[in-house]
């Protein structure tokens, strides 16, 4: 595929996802958070754009391009981390659409699942570095190589350890982790229903934030589950599931929306696998 199609859909991807609205928890183009703001997300969606047109022409090198594309994203807004976990997942995306000669999910996601298969010790060294690069905000402590912790790199050279092996590890207990080592699972199977919803609705702004909820109310965030625990994980799935089971009505959308800004909870990690999904379901045709 061209690799221009392949990076203007991914950025389209970012720039429709933050704006949806309401999308519970999280930026959306009605409010920012405090350090963080709606343009900071649009500034970033703008600045990737290189990198994944080179990701787009690339068969190897995952953990570079994260890199750079962290860096990428930083540099032209002061909001700090708004895409680095869309990242994790566009760029061996798009590195898998580059190497397809036309659009066949089928066959962009067996890619996909080679790429990361495939990954390097590089590439586990320079996701490594991209982590402080994004400025991500690490709240726990987790059991082992910790991307905090310098010593880190040395055990992974030591150890000889893949980005990949390193995701497994990962999995038991971050969902974008999880999603690069299940083979984009999650991402393919909402990239189909956005392009449902939005057939139905004739809304690509409602296909976005019904099927935000329905991933959230199936699926425990990342994001929520390590800043406020196991419990409120759980109350925010449920509560998702209560909506998604009355039929999405906007006025408990809305409702549910300012509970989680007012107690700060942003599912980021829900967010970021819809933009790998709305980039699939756009390479595939989807249109606004």
């Amino acid at each position: 595929m061209e690799k221009e199609y392949i990076a203007r859909s991914a950025q389209l991807a970012l720039l429709l996802e933050v704006s949806a609205y309401p999308k519970p928890g999280n930026v959306d183009r009605t409010h920012d958070f405090i350090d963080t703001s709606y343009e900071h997300f649009l500034a970033s969606s703008v600045a990737v754009y290189p990198v994944l047109r080179e990701a787009a022409a690339r068969r190897e090198g995952v953990g570079e391009l994260i890199r750079r594309g962290a860096e990428e994203s930083v540099a032209w807004q002061s909001g700090g981390n708004t895409h680095f976990g869309a990242l994790l997942l566009l760029i061996p995306l798009a590195m898998a659409a580059g190497a397809c000669a036309s659009y066949d999910m089928d066959a962009i996601k067996r890619k996909a699942k080679e790429i990361m298969r495939n990954t390097s010790v590089d590439d586990a060294i320079e996701v490594y570095r991209a982590f402080p690069k994004a400025k991500v905000k690490v709240r726990r402590a987790v059991p082992e190589l910790d991307v905090m912790d310098e010593g880190s790199l040395k055990e992974i050279r030591d150890k000889k350890l893949s980005l990949y092996e390193i995701l497994t590890i990962s999995a038991s207990y971050d969902l974008i982790s999880l999603e690069l080592v299940e083979g984009f699972e999650k991402t393919f199977r909402y990239a189909s229903l956005i392009k449902d919803f939005a057939e139905e609705k004739k809304s690509i702004n409602d296909a976005i934030t019904h099927a935000y909820l329905r991933l959230l109310s199936e699926e425990g965030d990342t994001f929520v589950k390590m800043k406020f625990g196991t419990e409120k994980s759980k109350y925010v799935k449920e509560q998702a599931k209560v909506i998604v089971n009355g039929g999405y009505k906007l006025k408990e959308i809305e409702e549910f929306d300012k509970e989680l800004i007012i107690e700060g909870i942003n599912p980021g990690s829900t967010a970021d696998i819809m933009a790998a999904a709305l980039f699939i379901a756009i390479l595939g045709g989807l249109r606004v």
